[in-house]
């Protein structure tokens, strides 16, 4: 709604760049969709619990987009405000939580019950330390009065403290990395190259340590590598191995789950053959292996218009901004935290919006010299000029379609969901049978239905909607299984669900 309508404006201004890369991501994405192989079905939505999906990616890439349009000084001061307040209220849901206080019935299966309205102690982690990163940033503002900047620097402590009540080491690293990005352009637009890049050089240094510590060498390997780490190690080898494997087009969208098995080597599947997992834990390897090289390569491109935007507006800035580089200190947070952890869609909007608004905003506060305008344009700022704050009478009616379209693509998941869970809830199989065919598919239905069935003794059921899953979903290796295990299933049927299972899992020894 805020940039359909000027879209022609956009080609011909600054915008236009990023414009035809985020065209080019969403072209590549629907060619993978098309010609990737994997089922259309978990393409669509994507993987149960992770929903990452075809229409999450081109979601993230139009919010990318449209961030880029309205992004201005007015708005991004907004923002960063309107951030700082969610941040506060999920520091003190999150101490309600750590004190066994929460009102919610949440069934918690970690080792943290501080995990917020983000389902995982990481990800409440990685949150926080974007958070904390944002509000160190701003207690930098010398607009701000000494009690204002005392709430801040608060804050960010408190932030600290929940991280460290998660449990999870995603905070404290991102958390750092904005913290020194901050420090870094803080010398940089303060005049004082000589210690910024001195500073920079130390920065690159430790952070390369805390690399290599994260998979296990040098002198902090021992206090960075977990055993969770390790397992990430046997994903990001497989998640290599897909990119090798399927250049082109990956192996389709959210599609990691369907190929871990088939893509670990010997050595990573005679550790623990029964480990598996739906997604590579580093978002770069989760979009190389969905997508190939294309698609990794225009989000690179992405990233890189994202550091060239900050590059360019440090160098024009004759002070420092700190509504600027607090949207850079947290988009800094979140890279560090995504190449350890999945696409959580509760933090990658936070990313893609944070790119969106970071490009959006070099592009909108250049002179009109630097921007390719046309002739007689005022040479006032752009950035000083309101974009995207009022709705032109076509904006109105393309935010109508364009919600209009977003129910229709949202609503049919959130029905089947609901009814397969009241379905589950009756107890009654002949509600919960129908309820497993409700579109969009979901293969965890139709494996965790067949299954129920047979605990149940009802294998006649079982078998009916086992086949229909091996059916939609050839790669689920779940599905396959459950077949095997049938006692009603013919011979035949249980040879070839074995075979299935060797194929989409070569190396485990346990399959004969």
């Amino acid at each position: 709604g805020l940039w359909a309508p000027a879209i022609r404006k956009i080609l011909t201004r600054g915008h236009r760049g990023i414009f035809l890369l985020s065209t080019l991501l969403i072209l590549q994405m629907l060619l993978v969709f098309v010609f990737s192989g994997t089922s259309l079905w978990l393409q669509m939505y994507g993987t149960y619990g992770r929903s990452t999906g075809l229409f999450t990616y081109i979601a993230l890439t139009l919010l990318m987009m449209s961030s880029a349009v309205v992004s201005s000084s007015q708005f991004i001061s907004r923002f960063v405000i309107l951030t700082i307040s969610l941040g506060l209220l999920l520091v003190l849901y999150g101490q309600i939580q750590h004190q066994g206080w929460d009102p919610f019935p949440f069934v918690n299966a970690y080792g943290s019950n501080v995990f917020g309205t983000l389902g995982n102690p990481n990800f409440m982690s990685a949150f926080m330390g974007m958070i904390g990163a944002l509000a160190f940033t701003m207690t930098l503002n010398k607009s701000f009065n000494l009690p204002v900047r005392i709430a801040l620097a608060t804050l960010t402590m408190a932030s600290i403290v929940i991280i460290y009540e998660t449990k999870s080491l995603q905070g404290n690293l991102n958390l750092a990395a904005g913290i020194i990005v901050t420090s870094i352009l803080w010398l940089f637009m303060s005049k004082k190259k000589t210690i910024a890049i001195l500073v920079s050089g130390l920065a690159g240094a430790g952070g390369s340590l805390v690399f290599l510590g994260l998979i296990n060498i040098g002198p902090v390997a021992d206090s960075l590598y977990k055993s969770s780490l390790a397992a990430r190690g046997y994903y990001w080898r497989a998640g290599i191995k897909m990119l090798l494997d399927h250049p082109i087009f990956g192996v389709g969208m959210d599609g990691f789950g369907e190929w871990y098995r088939r893509s670990r080597n010997l050595e990573d599947t005679l550790v623990n053959p029964g480990i598996n997992t739906d997604a590579a834990h580093n978002v770069f390897l989760d979009i190389a292996s969905n997508g190939g090289f294309p698609l990794i390569l225009i989000y690179l491109a992405i990233l890189g218009v994202v550091i060239l935007s900050v590059i360019r507006v440090v160098r024009r800035n004759s002070g420092f901004n700190p509504y600027f580089v607090a949207l850079v200190a947290a988009w800094v947070a979140y890279q560090a935290q995504s190449f350890i952890s999945i696409n959580q869609i509760g933090l990658a909007i936070w990313g893609w919006v944070l790119s969106g608004l970071i490009i959006g905003f070099e592009i909108n506060t250049r002179t009109d010299n630097e921007s390719e305008l046309s002739p007689g344009t005022s040479s006032r700022l752009i950035g000083q000029k309101k974009l995207g704050q009022s709705l032109s009478p076509a904006s109105l009616v393309s935010v109508f379609i364009a919600v209009l379209i977003g129910i229709l693509v949202a609503v049919p998941p959130y029905v089947a969901a609901n009814k397969y869970y009241k379905a589950l809830k009756s107890g009654d199989a002949l509600v919960l049978q129908p309820a497993t065919y409700a579109k969009p598919y979901d293969r965890v239905r139709f494996t965790f239905t067949a299954s129920n069935f047979a605990q149940n003794g009802l294998n006649d059921r079982a078998l009916i909607v086992i086949r229909e899953g091996v059916k939609l979903f050839p790669n689920s290796y779940e599905a396959w299984s459950v077949l095997a295990g049938l006692p009603n299933a013919s011979a035949a049927e249980i040879t070839q669900a074995k075979a299935e299972m060797k194929r989409l899992d070569p190396f485990n020894p346990d399959l004969k």
